[in-house]
């Protein structure tokens, strides 16, 4: 019997010094996303992490940092109690602590600051109404990994989208979550302004309902030439297509609206002006991608080949088979014609690069629609990380191309009082008493 204690205890030991975690969750959420894990790695420099909470410790908020402590040692984290080291506390400015119940939901956290330093870098993450989660940590990471900002810029003037809408068609989603990646974001009249602005690591022109003046076209191409950035949205007739400035930069814009013919779309509430794509180019912008997308009301656009001397234009990504570009769209009867309309799959995307002789680059992005980075369609399935993809590898960001985190889902196990009742007997007697047992019995036969 003693030898089986040893052995035991011996088990309990390794056990202990050998921790593997392993997530069961569908959506992984106990693991770091691709884009946290991304961000940790690229910290170079010793940082360190002062997480001040009630009584000098929060279970939730230390298992979530210590996944990001995993990806780098590096990485450093010190739970530190306000109250008790008020010095500290009073230090650091922190007064954000305690605890809160949701009137609503009422779920119970605790709540605290948390001080991030890399060198002469610094990042507060202060949270009271809600709890800590892992793309608070990586924003903040990103912050200071990044280092300088870089300015996305929008247009307006020809009834683009607009940054500060909340409702379904509006981009203030599609805003925020660029500041939280580190981006500056501003509106720009080309008019007003008579050029891009000097600062702009990226423009975006987001729908134009009416087509930007001669000299507006001007403006961008002179932007492009000299190694400037743009992501051009164009939605179908009658939305603006910029036709011939893009064919320029061979980029075909077609005259039609993607209607997807499978049905698969239905499935998620999608009719067929909403194709539903899962096919994606090779592209930094979506070679992670494994993932649905959402456009809804989309226009096709093909790379024209062979392309213009020293451009090189690539599909980004297409609607499926069962799909087509419906050119007719004034009789009010959808149906593919062979001789006018472009047969699935439909290009609708493509990403433009040309080298430039000062070692700059020039980089352009065309989608056939606006509406799915808008407020209403920005959390479906992947149309938000394709546009943040989109824009960091426009700014030329490529290292911090990833899919981002997922918000964790209620899955929580509901049982009968019976049912609790014997869960709590399987595991409280008889699976330790089963291990005894079977210990017991390898201990006689020996002793034999």
């Amino acid at each position: 019997m003693v030898l089986l204690l040893a052995v035991l205890g011996l088990v309990n030991y390794l056990g202990a010094q050998h921790v593997k975690r392993v997530d069961m969750t569908t959506e992984k959420i106990y693991s770091l996303s691709e884009q946290s894990a991304n961000v940790a790695t690229q910290v170079k420099d010793n940082l360190q992490i002062k997480a001040f909470y009630p009584g000098g410790d929060y279970a939730p908020a230390r298992d979530l940092l210590d996944l990001f402590k995993s990806r780098n040692n590096k990485i450093s984290v010190e739970f530190i109690d306000p109250d008790k080291q008020p010095q500290v506390a009073q230090q650091y400015k922190v007064s954000a602590y305690g605890d809160f119940q949701n009137p609503m939901t009422g779920e119970s956290y605790r709540y605290g600051t948390l001080v991030l330093e890399m060198g002469n870098k610094t990042e507060r993450i202060e949270k009271q109404s809600e709890p800590l989660r892992e793309e608070d940590i990586t924003n903040a990471l990103m912050k200071i990994v990044k280092g300088e900002k870089k300015t996305v810029y929008f247009s307006e003037g020809h009834g683009e989208k607009k940054l500060d809408d909340m409702e379904r068609t509006g981009y203030s989603g599609a805003k925020g979550k660029l500041e939280t990646e580190n981006y500056t974001v501003k509106t720009v009249n080309l008019v007003m302004e008579g050029k891009v602005p000097d600062d702009a690591s990226v423009l975006i022109v987001a729908g134009p309902t009416s087509e930007p003046f001669p000299n507006e076209l001007d403006f961008i191409d002179a932007y492009l030439n000299k190694g400037g950035s743009a992501l051009i949205m164009v939605d179908p007739p009658p939305g603006a297509s910029l036709s011939d400035f893009l064919k320029k930069w061979s980029i075909d814009v077609g005259n039609n609206i993607v209607l997807d013919a499978s049905g698969v779309g239905q499935l998620f509430g999608a009719g067929p002006s909403i194709p539903l794509v899962t096919k994606y180019g090779r592209h930094k912008i979506t070679e992670r991608f494994n993932t649905m997308t959402f456009f809804p009301l989309v226009r096709s656009v093909k790379p024209l080949m062979p392309p213009v001397a020293g451009v090189t234009v690539e599909e980004l990504f297409s609607s499926n088979e069962r799909s087509w570009g419906e050119t007719n769209l004034k009789s009010g009867d959808a149906k593919f014609d062979e001789n006018v309309d472009m047969k699935g799959p439909v290009p609708l995307a493509a990403a433009v690069t040309k080298n430039l002789s000062d070692n700059k680059k020039t980089r352009m992005v065309v989608i056939g629609d606006s509406d799915f980075a808008s407020n209403g369609f920005f959390g479906s399935q992947g149309n938000g990380n394709l546009f943040l993809n989109t824009v960091t590898w426009l700014a030329q960001d490529e290292s911090f191309i990833s899919i981002r985190p997922k918000n964790p889902e209620d899955r929580r196990l509901t049982m009968t009082e019976a049912q609790g009742r014997l869960v709590s007997y399987v595991s409280v007697l008889l699976l330790p008493l089963s291990i005894l047992v079977a210990g017991v019995s390898v201990w006689m036969k020996r002793r034999k």
